[in-house]
């Protein structure tokens, strides 16, 4: 059976962090999540649910989008708007002013009940206000049904928090698609003439090859997992989903 596109939606049941790194004590958090991201949440849940090792399944999902929120039945894809990122018309300062709380904790020294010195973590997170979150993935139609079945309680953890009780995320439908007008590998978006046709607001990252856009670049890492740890491979420029790019080079 051939591979073939699927939206699938998720719900929002805790706090999530997408991490993108930070400043001070502080761990900001990404307003979309990356299809990098919800590759390794499913490729784990796949793995607990089925037993199936990494070799077995590592190629399920690589066919992956961004996921967005979708708030009050409409997704939010990402733009720019007078320089500014947008998810759909909300600004990223309004989204995060009314979605996004800060999170404080510190470790206590036992002895004295004082706060240790340089514990202090603040988290920022995405708070649920019945937000679901919506992206779309490339693969073989009997590799959906073993696993995501509307019938189960499939849960799935974003973010690298999940011992402070927060990602938690639930499966609640998955809508075939005749086609998607990206070509998708592991969330990264590459066009399969290496051009693009028309003027484009990418939903997804594209490898930066001197293409003319605008928006903003990002550094981001390709991991190897194949050795049961966790390893930076390689690292390249990519434009950030957003930005608009043309045929023009």
């Amino acid at each position: 059976m051939s591979n073939q596109w699927f939206e699938l939606t998720f719900k929002q049941i805790e706090p999530i962090n997408i991490g993108q790194g930070g400043w001070g004590v502080v761990n900001e958090t990404r307003i979309f999540i990356p299809g990098i991201t919800m590759w390794g949440a499913l490729t784990n849940a796949y793995f607990k649910e089925t037993g199936k090792h990494y070799k077995d399944i590592k190629n399920i999902f690589e066919q992956i989008s961004c996921f967005y929120p979708k708030i009050d039945g409409k997704v939010l894809y990402p733009n720019y708007k007078n320089g500014e990122f947008h998810l759909g018309d909300i600004s990223e300062s309004e989204f995060r002013q009314k979605y996004v709380k800060n999170f404080t904790s510190t470790a206590i020294n036992p002895t004295s009940l004082n706060a240790k010195d340089e514990s202090l973590h603040e988290i920022d997170l995405i708070y649920p206000y019945n937000i679901e979150w919506v992206g779309y993935i490339n693969c073989k139609k009997e590799y959906l049904d073993e696993y995501l079945d509307e019938k189960k309680e499939i849960k799935i953890y974003i973010g690298g928090d999940a011992r402070y009780g927060f990602g938690l995320m639930e499966f609640t439908k998955k809508d075939s698609k005749k086609d998607y007008n990206f070509e998708l590998i592991k969330g990264i978006y590459k066009n399969e003439h290496d051009n693009i046709e028309h003027e484009t607001i990418l939903k997804n990252y594209l490898e930066f090859k001197n293409q003319e856009f605008e928006g903003e670049l990002e550094i981001l890492p390709e991991f190897d997992f194949t050795k049961g740890q966790k390893t930076i491979k390689n690292a390249k420029y990519y434009i950030t989903p957003g930005s608009k790019i043309s045929n023009k080079n």
